[in-house]
């Protein structure tokens, strides 16, 4: 019952936000790509003619005169909560309700386990306040120094949280951090103003745009968030990025890389060799993101056995970072400390974790099943030599 309350709001949280993200997408290309004509009167502020799926639409963004309100207007917004509904009970119900066992780093911090949730919650409302009132005061004038004190507040808040989160809930709470004021510009400044500019027209009152631009500031700041967001979610899938001693430097400079890339898609009317300069934010960008990850793991192995470093490769390249993290997680237990640890498993039996039983886990995998986790882990009996087994085991025993 609860995988299957899990997959529903995982697929509800995916798609809403693929909704949510390609309209924020396709809206902004719609206003880059506005011409004003003549003949479509002074109202206009410009059309275009698309051709799709067979059919040629034509779209306008005009001056709403208030006898003449269109009856039926799409609004924008169901997608937005939505995403940040399902995301916000996934929190609660895979992080919140596990006593903050998946969010804390017991290396870390001696903080007792509900803290975790209480930190994390506490900094999404905190973070926002921050940021709406930076964007409040006069520094929205500003634009460029209130994304260097954004960027920077951000940053800072991925140190302070890798001081207490393991890393893996690092990236996810810094993603759910942008994904809340995403959601929150939404509430708060998008609907709001143009709640306002519809009242005021039903009143016969002239079209503001003032209160379109106020809008639009916050759904511009929404736009560049996009593709970060989308990287520190999707992270969750990549150990190397969130497992890595350099963390949060990977994390700023994926950030930087995407929103510049997101910005080159959308100066390509003004910037003729656009295409040439995002390729080469993407490759400096990966680059210096793969040097950061092959760095961490460096100074990792100089600590290590050759014997065990090697283990470490084995353990990255066949994928048993993906599921075994340095806590226990949803999908399998943590392999940190194992040596001399009680298992428990399934079937009720239980022993001492020695080198016995990590060679029969490996290779045949489905013989003891920890008590709480599925059979989902493949065997390797027919993937890895013996030598590879032998280097995982030294691998598995330097994490004591």
């Amino acid at each position: 019952m609860i995988e299957f309350f899990n997959i529903t709001f995982r697929m509800i949280h995916v798609v809403a936000a693929i909704m949510w993200i390609g309209n924020s997408l396709l809206f902004t290309w719609f206003e880059l790509n506005l011409r004003r004509n003549e003949e479509d009167g002074d109202e206009s502020l410009g059309s275009m003619n698309m051709l799709h799926g067979g059919g040629i639409f034509f779209l306008q963004k005009r001056i709403i005169d208030p006898k003449e309100i269109p009856q039926r207007l799409h609004i924008f917004k169901w997608q937005s909560y939505t995403t940040w509904l399902s995301g916000f009970i996934l929190l609660v119900s895979l992080f919140y309700t596990r006593g903050g066992s998946l969010l804390l780093d017991p290396v870390k911090t001696d903080l007792p386990g509900y803290m975790g949730g209480v930190i994390s919650f506490a900094s999404l409302v905190g973070g926002w306040l921050c940021y709406d009132l930076l964007w409040r005061s006069p520094v929205r004038n500003k634009e460029l120094l209130g994304i260097i004190i954004s960027f920077a507040g951000l940053i800072a808040y991925g140190f302070w949280l890798d001081t207490i989160f393991n890393g893996r809930a690092v990236f996810l709470q810094m993603g759910a951090m942008m994904g809340t004021m995403m959601s929150a510009n939404v509430f708060f400044h998008i609907m709001i103003n143009q709640d306002k500019m519809m009242t005021a027209l039903k009143e016969g009152k002239p079209h503001d745009l003032k209160l379109g631009k106020q809008a639009k500031i916050r759904s511009t700041h929404n736009h560049y968030i996009t593709f970060p967001v989308i990287f520190l979610m999707l992270s969750a899938h990549f150990p190397s990025t969130y497992g890595s001693p350099n963390k949060i430097a990977i994390a700023a400079v994926a950030i930087i890389t995407l929103a510049l890339i997101k910005h080159l898609m959308n100066c390509y009317h003004s910037l003729p060799r656009w295409k040439e300069l995002l390729g080469v934010t993407f490759v400096v960008g990966a680059g210096l993101v793969a040097l950061l990850i092959n760095q961490g793991k460096a100074s990792e192995a100089q600590s290590m056995t050759p014997e065990a470093a090697a283990g470490q490769k084995v353990f990255t390249s066949t994928g048993c970072n993906a599921c075994h993290l340095p806590q226990d997680g949803t999908i399998a237990p943590s392999l940190h400390g194992i040596m001399g640890k009680e298992r428990v498993f399934e079937d009720g039996s239980s022993l001492v974790a020695d080198e016995n039983y990590l060679r029969e886990s490996i290779l045949h995998s489905t013989a003891k099943v920890v008590k709480g986790y599925a059979p989902a882990m493949p065997p390797y009996a027919t993937v890895l030599s013996d030598e590879q087994v032998d280097q995982l085991l030294a691998y598995l025993k330097s994490l004591n």
